[in-house]
């Protein structure tokens, strides 16, 4: 079986968890923490780096931390993990939601109709590895002097014309989840611009208590730390960030190679101001391919695919804010599959898998 996703370790991952087993610091205190953000920070070429049990968790302490509350408004794509949804409604702020582009990320073009006198906040997720169009978002925040949050989740190493994604807008969220590209099982990071509100998350993460006064709680706050044995993991990943990233883009070009010559099929979007590092491969099968049964086909021949993401707007909780406003993100959610995307694919894997795609498609279309 060619799976969707399965883990790959690059180097001292068991050498470091063993060294918190021996130091017996394997909770959310120990040295490999923050040498994690260390090193995040600096291949960021950011100065301040908090690490979290998750990546929802950081989206919900970075709208704390922007003081967001009820009454106030926050723009969020559609087409999006359910997490930065919730967490704004989580919040007590309003969700907005907005229409995709052809990079698959919120569309710039109808912001300022989405954008009210409560508006506080857009919410900015750089979906399977493309980075949203930064410079015409961020113009549009400075206009209306609205925060920026970047959800990187799905977009660690893809960068925005020079600038990696998740250094741009104030605050950056990233995930470190099973099946991601960097993995501790679970965690997540964020990134800040300003140090009030970077000082202000790292009491929040640890319960709201005083750096200075044991024990002494100030503000409200969570338990969102990330433990040592994540962080270990982690620092080994991230010293061969320039390996993880080659090996992500090769595997990307291999893909494209070969899936560019299935007639019928839509690729995943490439604008020229992009470096892509993909998080799931994807596809865009024709209007007359039933998806369920294509994937019980990939399925019956030992390669394992998915159907990709549900909106937001189709969430039983949000249905409400179903709209013919939303038609670009609910098309490509209907019919977009996810392929295998490990790390671990070498390139026979990569034509079994295209083979089978061209076989299928090429049976049931005209």
């Amino acid at each position: 079986m060619i799976p969707i996703y399965d883990t790959r370790f690059w180097g001292n991952e068991k050498k470091y968890v063993d060294q918190c087993i021996k130091t017996k610091w394997i909770s959310s205190q120990g040295l490999f923490v923050k040498k994690f953000e260390n090193k995040f920070a600096e291949i960021f070429n950011q100065k301040y780096c908090l690490a979290v049990s998750n990546c929802t968790v950081a989206l919900h302490l970075a709208l704390d931390c922007l003081n967001i509350k009820k009454g106030d408004e926050v723009i969020c794509p559609n087409l999006t993990w359910i997490s930065p949804a919730n967490v704004i409604s989580l919040s007590g702020a309003k969700l907005v939601l907005i229409d995709t582009d052809q990079t698959w990320n919120l569309n710039p073009d109808l912001l300022e109709k989405k954008i009210t006198k409560k508006t506080k906040c857009i919410m900015v997720v750089h979906a399977f590895g493309h980075p949203a169009n930064m410079n015409k978002i961020v113009r549009i925040a400075k206009k209306y002097n609205l925060k920026i949050i970047e959800d990187t989740a799905e977009a660690i190493g893809s960068k925005y014309k020079d600038r990696y994604a998740g250094t741009i807008g104030d605050i950056s969220c990233f995930s470190f989840f099973g099946n991601k590209v960097f993995t501790s099982g679970e965690g997540g990071a964020l990134l800040f611009k300003n140090k009030k509100d970077y000082q202000n998350a790292l009491i929040k993460r640890d319960h709201g208590i005083s750096k200075k006064i044991k024990y002494k709680c100030i503000v409200r706050g969570f338990n969102y730390r990330m433990t040592n044995l994540q962080a270990a993991i982690l620092l080994a990943q991230f010293e061969k960030f320039s390996s993880v990233i080659n090996t992500r883009n090769k595997i990307k070009k291999l893909y494209e190679n070969k899936l560019k010559k299935i007639k019928h099929i839509g690729l995943m979007p490439k604008e020229k101001w992009s470096e892509v590092v993909i998080w799931l491969m994807t596809i865009i099968l024709p209007k007359n391919i039933s998806r369920k049964k294509f994937i019980n086909f990939m399925l019956q021949n030992n390669v394992e695919c998915r159907p990709m993401i549900n909106s937001v707007a189709n969430a039983e909780h949000f249905k409400y804010m179903a709209s013919k406003d939303l038609a670009i993100s609910e098309a490509i959610c209907r019919s977009a599959v996810h392929l295998p995307s490990s790390s671990n694919l070498n390139k026979k894997d990569i034509n079994v898998v295209s083979d089978l795609v061209m076989k299928y498609i090429n049976k049931h279309t005209k």
